[in-house]
């Protein structure tokens, strides 16, 4: 995974040169998709892990290694932490990773950055100010799929992109056993806390993040929300729409149909329409999903038909050894990674952290649901794939 060029050479915690020392802070149900995965990366050293129910934090170093840190204050004060993983539930992201970076490590959150801009702009800031990398999930576009797509796309496949149809609608929640669902470890999922947050926060940047890197940063867009099945929930749940549907413009001039919710049959796929054909994929969660390719061909006669028939791209990089695949074949360790390398080769992660707060911002916009046409404004960055429209880069495995 290649970070941006970047003059500015982070700071932080000392390294041995060869690992980076990485802490799990929060050890709920999303912390068996990371720990699973930490063995595909050799440059990292799982130190351990904290949370406030120590028992979770002692199954987590049980199973993926590292030791249980008494308290978050432990954490902050080993010189040994460079990274700080903070799987902490969404309220919580935005003091624990204040607290991290003003202790001078490096911080991996999990999306969203923060509860809200300012808060997230907060922690940008701060991380500039110190010299310190700080990214958010997901990183799901190191996965082969995610690697494979951007690279039909930079390489112009199909042409110059002109329309996207993305969809992460997951099916019916409140009709589903949700209750029932547990991690690896027996950690049950949170689903209060998912459904309070809503479908957008929740799974907006799955999509997000592979269309920023593919055409760069959005600048205008609408939205609309929506709770349909408020009342298929338990009394005195609190319920954030269920329902979210937006149209994105890109800086290159790709326009892109974004559907998420917890109310459509399920639908995970990403198709981009160019000049001179298609690339699909049908699941972005799973990391080997097919990417598959409809050129362009001549036909005769009265027919609508001008798609040849569908081709499967090689991949182009290697599956990862270890994986998380109970449930979903998801690539959240290599964002962790990315970042571990650019500790120790200078420069940013590819998930930067204004790249991060981009993708926030059009989440928290498509949460909101004006319903108007609206301009997004970015901040100054030396982010290269939000200054101007993304030209093609090798972004795989390092």
């Amino acid at each position: 995974m290649t970070s941006n060029n970047s003059e500015q050479v982070a700071r932080g915690p000392k390294t041995s040169g060869e690992t980076v020392g990485v802490v799990f802070v929060g050890c709920g149900y999303a912390a068996d998709f990371y720990g699973a995965t930490m063995p595909n990366y050799p440059h990292i050293e799982v130190k351990g892990a904290f949370d406030v129910e120590e028992d979770r934090a002692a199954t987590f170093v049980e199973e993926y290694g590292g030791r249980v840190f008494n308290d978050f204050d432990e954490v902050l004060a080993d010189p040994g932490v460079a990274i700080v993983v903070n799987l902490t539930s969404v309220s919580k992201h935005y003091s624990v990773s204040k607290a991290a970076l003003l202790a001078g490590k490096h911080v991996y959150s999990e999306k969203p950055l923060a509860s809200s801009l300012p808060e997230a702009t907060e922690l940008v800031e701060l991380a500039r100010e110190r010299g310190l990398l700080l990214s958010s999930a997901p990183s799901t576009i190191f996965g082969q799929a995610g690697q494979t797509l951007l690279r039909a796309v930079h390489d112009g496949l199909i042409g110059k992109p002109r329309l996207v149809h993305a969809s992460l609608d997951m099916g019916a929640l409140a009709f589903m056993p949700y209750t029932e669902w547990r991690s690896r470890r027996d950690v049950p999922w949170p689903y209060l806390d998912e459904v309070a947050n809503g479908c957008t926060m929740e799974h907006a940047g799955y999509q997000l993040s592979w269309l920023v890197a593919m055409f760069g940063p959005v600048v205008r867009m609408a939205a609309h929300t929506s709770l349909q099945l408020g009342d298929k929930w338990p009394t005195r749940t609190q319920l954030a729409p269920d329902v979210s549907l937006g149209f994105l413009e890109f800086a290159n001039g790709t326009v892109c149909r974004l559907s998420i919710g917890w109310v459509a049959p399920a639908d995970l796929s990403l198709t981009v329409i160019g000049d001179k054909g298609i690339l699909s994929v049908g699941d972005v969660w799973q990391a080997s999903a097919p990417v598959m390719l409809r050129r362009n061909v001549r036909t005769s006669g009265k027919t609508n038909a001008y798609l040849a028939e569908p081709e499967q791209l090689p991949f182009v990089i290697p599956a990862a050894q270890h994986r998380y695949t109970d449930t979903h074949d998801l690539t959240v360790g290599a964002g962790v990674a990315d970042m571990a390398s650019a500790v120790l080769k200078g420069g940013q992660s590819f998930l930067s952290a204004d790249f991060s707060l981009h993708v926030l911002d059009v989440t928290l916009r498509l949460a909101a649901g004006r319903g108007v046409m609206e301009d997004v404004t970015l901040p100054a960055s030396d982010d290269e794939k939000l200054a101007r429209p993304p030209v093609a880069a090798d972004t795989a495995a390092r």
